[in-house]
């Protein structure tokens, strides 16, 4: 789900004039975007791969049974590597305005490592990862204290965030209707 929410908001900015690109994690290279879209591709057994395992999710996903806290420590080093390098290098391409990292996860703690003005969407289930693996919470934490804004598919969510992290409650915004 979280996927198609990325696409319909990078289409929807784009349509809105702005220019966009998008970095995914996916287990093929290919895609019809209208968009550019770069993909860390992540499939076991795949030479050719960028990280040598299925792409970690938090959830049940289709395509993936590998969670998150699944991953063993070099795994985490590995992915954290590889999204970093593909992040800088798009960041020196394309010089972004504000970067927006699905999930208060690792890749927003890597926007704020590479100082770039950066907003997140929180979804519940990074939540659920949060609680399920403590080896992600400082990264969590740092990702979210220091977002520009926190977006909640719900105040639900919302109220979660504000629950789990330090964050001043006018910079988590819900997007219900």
């Amino acid at each position: 789900a979280s996927g198609y929410s990325t696409h319909d908001a990078a289409a929807g900015l784009q349509q809105a004039g702005h220019d966009v690109r998008v970095l995914v994690l996916d287990d093929h290279a290919g895609g019809d975007e209208l968009f550019p879209v770069r993909r860390v591709v992540c499939k076991a057994g795949d030479a050719t791969a960028d990280l040598p395992f299925a792409f970690p999710c938090f959830t049940r996903h289709p395509r993936s049974s590998l969670s998150f806290d699944a991953l063993s420590d070099e795994q985490i080093a590995q992915y954290r590597e590889v999204l970093r390098r593909c992040l800088d290098e798009e960041i020196a391409e394309f010089d972004p305005q504000v970067v927006h990292a699905q999930h208060i996860w690792l890749l927003g703690h890597l926007a704020l490592e590479a100082g770039v003005p950066y907003v997140l969407s929180a979804t519940g289930s990074d939540l659920l990862g949060y609680a399920a693996d403590e080896r992600y919470r400082r990264f969590a934490e740092e990702a979210a204290e220091n977002a520009g804004r926190i977006f909640a598919p719900s105040d639900h969510t919302r109220r979660q965030v504000l629950a789990t992290f330090d964050v001043p409650d006018e910079r988590v915004e819900t997007l219900d209707p």
